[in-house]
């Protein structure tokens, strides 16, 4: 960012009076009283024009409405041109910040697979429970739709808990990507909770009409609605405005962010491979990625 250069006092200023010709600068009616005879003449014409009481800065990014949902990253940044990025880009940055800040990756990452499998456990085994008595006949169709709601609803709170975690890891990727280390304490430094789950919630009923529609719906919404937590952390929009934004921002740039969602489904997919170790290394570089990809295409910092 670049501080507004004050203006020189020295230097007749646009609007002002302009000295008459053959003569000095007249005051003006009611002004300043001319200099007494035999003074020294003034060192230059028109009157000073006072400086401006400091350098003005520039709206921080996101607009004067939408402050960034933090302090201001920590090391150098904005270096990096705005505008379309290429894989390799995005894909070099995440992983010079995962290997800099790699052991609050992998426990963070550890951490969402392990509360998201104790809600899935959960609900697998009451479901296991219902069929076993259903076939021994101890079980009431009653009984078996409250057991079946009540997994349902464990299951909707643990996706939401999944969905706070992923906005808290967008959170502090895009602390990276402005050249701040992530901590576990700025990690759940974010602008709106309730506004993180109204997203989510948006998130998954898209996800429910995208399935209905033959499933290509539902490859849209995860192609499209990729930067819907971005918008909300980063950028402080609202659930719905954070969702539309992240179509526009993708549409306007798909194949750039095609490509690299593409490249990190590869790369997710090889994590798999060794005992899905391999994940606690992609996805927390994925999220880096994209968190690159975003700050390039809004013109958010991003660190050299």
């Amino acid at each position: 960012m670049t501080e507004n250069t004050p203006q020189n006092p020295y230097e007749p200023q646009p609007g002002g009076p302009t000295p008459p010709e053959g003569g000095p600068a007249q005051p003006p009616s009611g002004g300043a009283t001319p200099p007494p005879a035999g003074a020294s003449p003034s060192p230059y014409d028109g009157p000073a024009q006072q400086p401006p009481a400091g350098p003005t800065q520039p709206p921080a990014y996101g607009g004067p409405t939408q402050p960034p949902a933090y302090g201001g990253p920590g090391g150098t940044y904005g270096t990096q041109p705005s505008g379309p990025f290429s894989v390799g880009e995005a894909l070099s940055f995440g992983w010079r910040r995962f290997t800099g800040n790699w052991l609050f990756w992998v426990l963070f990452t550890l951490l969402t697979f392990v509360i998201g499998l104790v809600f899935s456990s959960g609900s697998f085994g009451d479901y296991q429970e219902i069929n076993e008595a259903a076939m021994r006949g101890d079980i009431s169709t009653s009984a078996a739709a409250g057991v079946s709601t009540g997994s349902s609803l464990l299951q909707l709170i643990g996706s939401l808990i999944t969905a706070v975690l992923s906005a808290l890891g967008i959170n502090a990727a895009l602390r990276e990507a402005g050249g701040e280390k992530a901590t576990w304490g700025t990690l759940f430094k974010v602008n709106s909770y309730g506004m993180i789950i109204l997203a989510a919630l948006l998130l998954f009923a898209a996800s429910i009409v995208g399935a209905v529609l033959c499933g290509i719906g539902l490859i849209a919404v995860a192609i499209f609605s990729v930067f819907t937590y971005h918008n909300v952390v980063d950028r402080n929009l609202n659930a719905w405005e954070a969702f539309t934004g992240s179509f526009r921002l993708v549409g306007k740039n798909f194949g750039a962010v095609f490509l690299l969602e593409l490249a990190l489904l590869g790369i997710n997919i090889l994590g798999l491979i060794p005992c899905l170790l391999g994940l606690l290394v992609t996805v927390p570089l994925s999220t880096l990625a994209l968190a690159f990809a975003f700050r390039r295409l809004t013109g958010g910092p991003v660190a050299a």
